[in-house]
């Protein structure tokens, strides 16, 4: 183990990816050096995530990894479980400090700290977390991204102010609030420098972006700006936005100018009206079937991708088959499927009627084998079209429209090329 090396282990969404991204350009900054895996470093930065149990239950399987091969180790943990429950986490073997995302920012000075002082093993972790809604102002971070210097994931708006039954994050997140759009294009404009060559636009309610600031904007037009005044910066990627955000003008947008990814990830999460009315979620099963139709009909070979829940309390299986019924006749290309997860101090978790867990399961495995196969129907219909591709590494790259391409020559990194596709490969396309 190198006597100052670190680790960061991101759980999580990409908002949560982009800060962890951040904490590395920080500690790399510092002249720290990145250790491979968790049991070679000094100090492991955990990133967490909590939507679920069993993102729960990952972190701190990892931890007591951490503990049992690397005992020396130090652990720091972040994110969103650790703003949930801070004092559940401090108590775990090895875990030095607990930062909520409240603290978020301090995690580059303690993993320095850390790595500057002796190992002591108190049994009980220093605690830094306080109240989230006190947060009112998003700040940029500039960080390395992801894929070495080819993609980068910019934060640009933080927390939510919906209240869907079932969903924690807005009580580790805080309210809505978005980066003055300059601060955006000042951070974009020094990736881009520095050699990206895509940016993803993330946020954990992306759609709302603009409308908190003192001069309310909007997402679109953050993008224009972006295009207009960058225009080296050579692709936009979006991350989730919600259904009822997902406005004309982004469609048009998107169809219209070749820098912005065909790729829309629009949450669904259920087919059934009765229980999106229970989820609190604010569109119906029509309002998104007819949305996913319309992006397919003005962007032939957009991705178009969902999250989807099953099993919520009361989930029956004929709202279930409402819900695979609707896939089914869809022109999603993937899913993110999750079997429903109570969460402590959500509406949902005082609903009647739990479905059982194999019945939970079973239902999210049907939904990943229809969905694998209407994603093999669309990279199929892209068989003998040429398709302009980002190089992540050699021999792996990624299109447009978010399939995983494999060239059959090596080809320089970080650089954009067309290929015609030839056939389907694993979970993606080989190329030529």
């Amino acid at each position: 183990m190198s006597n100052k090396s670190f680790h960061i282990a991101n759980f999580g969404c990409r908002a949560s990816q982009s800060e962890g991204a951040a904490i590395q350009d920080e500690l790399l900054d510092a002249g720290v050096s990145v250790a491979a895996t968790p049991f070679d470093a000094s100090v492991v930065v955990v990133n967490s995530c909590t939507v679920t149990d069993e993102a729960d239950r990952d972190v701190r399987q990892l931890i007591r990894r951490i503990a049992s091969r690397s005992p020396a180790t130090r652990v720091i943990v972040t994110g969103c479980y650790a703003q949930r429950a801070p004092d559940e986490l401090a108590g775990m073997p090895g875990v030095e400090y607990v930062v909520g995302n409240s603290h978020k920012p301090l995690v580059g000075r303690l993993t320095l700290n850390a790595l500057d002082k002796a190992f002591t093993s108190t049994g009980r972790a220093e605690v830094f977390c306080s109240d989230i809604f006190l947060e009112h102002e998003l700040r940029p971070r500039t960080h390395s991204g992801s894929g070495g210097r080819t993609r980068a994931i910019v934060k640009v708006q933080d927390g939510c102010n919906a209240n869907c039954s079932f969903c924690i994050i807005p009580s580790v997140r805080g309210r809505s609030r978005s980066m003055a759009p300059d601060l955006v294009l000042a951070e974009v404009r020094s990736l881009v420098e520095r050699g990206y060559k895509e940016i993803i636009l993330s946020g954990i309610h992306l759609g709302t972006y603009g409308r908190d600031l003192d001069f309310p904007t909007s997402l679109v037009d953050l993008i224009h700006r972006l295009l207009d005044d960058i225009p080296q910066l050579a692709r936009i990627r979006l991350s989730s936005i919600e259904p009822l955000e997902v406005t004309p003008d982004i469609i048009s947008l998107v169809t219209e100018e070749s820098r912005l990814a065909h790729h829309f990830h629009i949450p669904l999460q259920s087919g059934s009206r009765r229980i999106l009315r229970e989820m609190r979620r604010p569109y119906t099963p029509s309002y998104y079937a007819e949305l996913a139709h319309t992006i397919r009909e003005r962007i032939e070979d957009a991705a178009i991708g969902a999250d989807v829940m099953v099993g919520f309390p009361g989930e029956s299986d004929n709202e279930f088959s409402e819900t695979f019924r609707l896939i089914e006749s869809s022109p999603l290309t993937y899913l993110h499927v999750f079997p429903y997860s109570s969460r402590p101090g959500t509406a949902a978790a005082d609903l009647p009627a739990p479905v059982p867990s194999h019945v939970a399961q079973f239902r999210a495995k049907t939904l990943r084998r229809l969905i694998a196969s209407k994603n093999e129907a669309f990279r199929s219909r892209l068989i003998g079209r040429d398709l302009d591709v980002l190089v992540l590494n050699s021999g792996d790259a990624i299109s447009n429209n978010f399939i995983r391409v494999y060239p059959e020559a090596d080809m320089p990194r970080n650089t954009w090329i067309s290929v015609r596709a030839t056939a389907l490969e694993g979970d993606g396309l080989a190329a030529r």
